[in-house]
């Protein structure tokens, strides 16, 4: 008799039926499926038409683990390591903003400003506060290994910037994943002052036909929405929260636009802005008032909710 024959005979704890039976006054079905699923390493339809599979002792003692954490708010994207976006798979994990099916929408209309024929030839990508690195790997996926067009004969640069290192060690790692990570030049600071501050990134900000295209899914809660939300409770705080009016961040980027402008009045820039519904009022008085003469437009998400601020000039 084999000793994996014991130790599963020994150590064999209950099966799927009882240990249902157990939790689902603690957690949702859906949920508790979810989480056998991934500790047994099957698929969810075999959890629910295997109620007789029968648990190790270890597996029943990760899957408790989970339950207390998903008990707890912590969301399953955490548990699993990861989240699909934009028809990619993405690590994540407590360092990084879990990503959104509304933010696909950021990704779509970059796509379709590159789209546009009027883009310039040399054209830039920025990506600030790029987290999980999701926004900037779609559109690189995007741009190298899916479009008909050669858009890779336009692209001069592409960067990923954000604040946090864990996080950027994250988005390397997927960028690494999909085969991008040699497109992708990832900066640590504060929005764009990696682009700023340094010379030797300021060089292609001085070329009359430069294209910034600027992706910005920045922190835009207050403390207020942050504390009513208890499914972000887990996520980390430094990519959520943005001051009194959840306007800190982007106040501080549209200054640095400014400075942009006066380094080269032929740059052209599209900047795509994420953004609270309730925002919208104040966020379009700041932009008039730090940088006039623009052309502004609002985007909704499937929800009909204004998610989305472009700006081009």
């Amino acid at each position: 008799m084999s000793n994996d024959y014991l130790y599963t005979k020994i150590f064999r704890m209950s099966n799927i039926e009882k240990l249902k039976k157990t939790y689902l006054k603690k957690l949702n079905a859906d949920d508790l499926d979810l989480i056998i699923a991934l500790v047994i390493k099957k698929g969810r339809s075999f959890v629910i038409s295997h109620p007789e599979y029968t648990l190790s002792e270890y597996q029943s003692s990760k899957i408790n683990l989970l339950i207390k954490r998903r008990v707890n708010n912590e969301p399953y994207a955490y548990l699993n390591g990861k989240k699909e976006f934009y028809g990619l798979n993405f690590f994540v994990n407590k360092n990084t903003l879990i990503p959104r099916p509304e933010t696909e929408l950021m990704v779509d209309n970059a796509i379709n400003i590159l789209n546009n024929k009027e883009t310039y030839k040399n054209t830039a990508l920025i990506d600030m506060g790029t987290g999980s690195g999701c926004i900037i790997i779609a559109l690189a996926d995007y741009i190298y290994h899916k479009s008909p067009i050669k858009y890779f004969t336009k692209i001069k640069k592409m960067y990923a910037i954000d604040i946090s290192l864990p996080a950027l060690a994250i988005a390397k790692k997927n960028a690494t994943l999909h085969k991008l990570n040699t497109k992708i030049k990832f900066l640590k600071g504060n929005l764009l002052e990696p682009i700023i501050d340094h010379v030797r990134y300021l060089n292609p900000l001085k070329n009359s036909n430069l294209h910034l295209i600027i992706t910005a899914n920045l922190p835009y809660l207050t403390y207020s929405q942050f504390k009513k939300a208890p499914s972000i409770q887990s996520e980390p705080k430094i990519a959520l929260l943005a001051g009194q009016d959840g306007l800190k961040y982007y106040k501080k980027l549209f200054k640095q636009i400014k400075f942009l402008r006066r380094i080269n009045k032929n740059l052209r820039l599209s900047l795509l802005c994420e953004i609270d519904s309730g925002q919208l009022k104040k966020i379009k008085t700041i932009i008039k008032k730090k940088i006039p003469q623009i052309n502004l437009q609002i985007k909704k998400d499937l929800r009909g909710l204004d998610r989305l601020i472009i700006i081009e000039f």
